[in-house]
């Protein structure tokens, strides 16, 4: 198997520029009204479809480092997932500060606690610790960074054990997620899970990772179909997403489509490069991460212009395209320059000094 599956990392981009969407239709235009502007229905799961993405990548890139795992790899390979995940949290996160102080966010700094301020800097706010996110969608980031410190667990029951011992890990990890599902704690719908007041965001995230796992170890099955088949499975899933997204009442059908969506893509078949392998979605893959982090900067700015220029809906979406082209080239500018440089220097600040083979790996949100 490639090293990096172009489609998995354009669909990365695809869900990106989703969540962007998402999130910016979700606001209240309408004088004293409550209801969004536009949803996009169960877009609030694309963040599932991260963490299946994530422990996928992750089964492709350690599980031979893992076979043999002491404490000082372990050491490593987490100083390698905060060089990945920290750089762009912590300077993105200042601008959220700044916002705050400017009194452009409907919140104080007064708000925050000592705790408040402690879990943000160390990037805890998804564990259901009591912590006021100062980057409300960083719970995601959060929650897994928690499940990186869970891999070696996830992995022997997933990866190590027998298909019938990862077959009950996938049950269990489906049960998780219909636990998250009737907890009550969901605002946007059942699985709209994301308050750090409960462990719920967490759990939701290492099932997401589970889930990952158990998908690298099977989505050799897919290999067994012909290409055609491959082509067409791509194409009915997306399909079935859709409709079920059109006219179902429940986040879970979508949820468990996702599974096999990875499954497929993670074979880079003709279809799968033909909708997610493009350089623009490919690219949109490579800085998903700060377009994640950075997008609901912009979504009170274009809500205030609407405001400002006659509250119409030309004046939003013109508003919101303008947003997405800055989200789009401050994404880029992190990536170039905070991601991929705060990167380096961490690893080789804090890492092992001698040298060590290094395992290419697709690219991550």
């Amino acid at each position: 198997m490639a090293a990096d599956i172009r489609a998995l990392t354009g669909v990365r981009g695809v869900a990106a520029a989703i969540i962007v969407i998402y999130h910016f239709g979700d606001v209240q235009l309408s004088t004293g009204g409550t209801a969004s502007y536009f949803r996009i229905p169960f877009g609030y799961l694309i963040v599932d479809l991260f963490f299946m993405l994530s422990g996928f990548v992750m089964a492709l890139t350690y599980r031979d480092a893992f076979a043999q795992l002491t404490l000082p790899k372990f050491a490593t390979f987490m100083l390698k997932r905060v060089a990945r995940l920290y750089p762009a949290y912590f300077v993105i996160g200042l601008f959220y500060i700044a916002k705050i102080a400017a009194g452009l966010s409907g919140e104080r700094l007064e708000m925050y606690s000592a705790w408040d301020w402690i879990g943000n800097l160390l990037m805890m706010s998804g564990w259901g610790l009591h912590i006021f996110p100062v980057i409300g969608v960083a719970w995601a980031a959060s929650a897994e960074m928690g499940s990186y410190l869970l891999l070696p667990i996830l992995m022997a029951f997933t990866l190590r054990r027998s298909p019938a011992i990862c077959a009950v890990s996938v049950a269990a990890a489906l049960l998780a997620i219909y636990v998250v599902s009737v907890s009550g704690r969901g605002s946007g719908g059942p699985l709209d899970v994301v308050n750090g007041n409960s462990f719920y965001p967490l759990l939701r995230a290492v099932a997401g990772f589970a889930l990952g796992l158990s998908i690298f170890r099977f989505a050799g099955v897919v290999d067994r179909l012909s290409m055609r088949t491959q082509d067409a499975l791509v194409v009915g899933i997306l399909v079935a997403i859709l409709t079920i997204g059109y006219f179902s009442e429940s986040d879970l059908p979508m949820y468990l489509l996702f599974i096999p969506l990875v499954a497929v893509l993670s074979r880079d078949g003709r279809a799968a490069q033909a909708l997610f392998g493009g350089a623009l979605v490919y690219r949109l893959g490579i800085i998903s991460y700060s377009i994640y982090l950075i997008h609901p900067l912009f979504v009170s700015f274009a809500v205030r212009a609407w405001r400002y220029f006659g509250q119409t809906e030309a004046v939003f979406i013109a508003a919101s395209c303008v947003c997405f082209a800055i989200i789009w080239a401050l994404s880029e500018v992190s990536y170039r320059l905070v991601e991929m440089p705060g990167r380096h220097a961490i690893v080789a600040w804090f890492g092992p000094k001698q040298a060590s083979p290094r395992v290419a790996a697709a690219p991550e949100r």
